[in-house]
């Protein structure tokens, strides 16, 4: 599967978003910076309003993730992406393939 086919989208020049791999229609997030909650809150909730009423998990607020590139065709994330606290997908994202 394309990281493309997860409706991904920038937040901000260091977040980005995309639907969970594992099909319940969850947000999931994935930063290069650490924030805390709050920040990560307000970066979703207020200044995407679009993302309001829908299931966005957040990310540990002291881990950020290394990104190669900023294209969401060939974007490699490292380490993995672990979300499975929520119940959601636990993977990679290699060039712009999910894992």
């Amino acid at each position: 599967m394309k990281l493309t086919d997860l409706k991904p989208a920038w937040l901000s020049p260091d977040v980005f978003i995309f639907r969970s791999p594992a099909g319940y229609g969850d947000w999931l997030t994935c930063k290069r910076v650490p924030m805390t909650r709050n920040d990560q809150y307000e970066l979703i909730y207020e200044k995407h309003p679009e993302y309001k009423g829908q299931i966005v998990v957040l990310t540990v607020p002291k881990f950020a993730w290394t990104f190669q590139g900023n294209d969401f065709n060939t974007l490699t994330v490292t380490p993995s992406i672990d979300a499975s606290a929520s119940g959601n997908w636990h993977g990679f994202i290699t060039n712009g393939e999910i894992r």
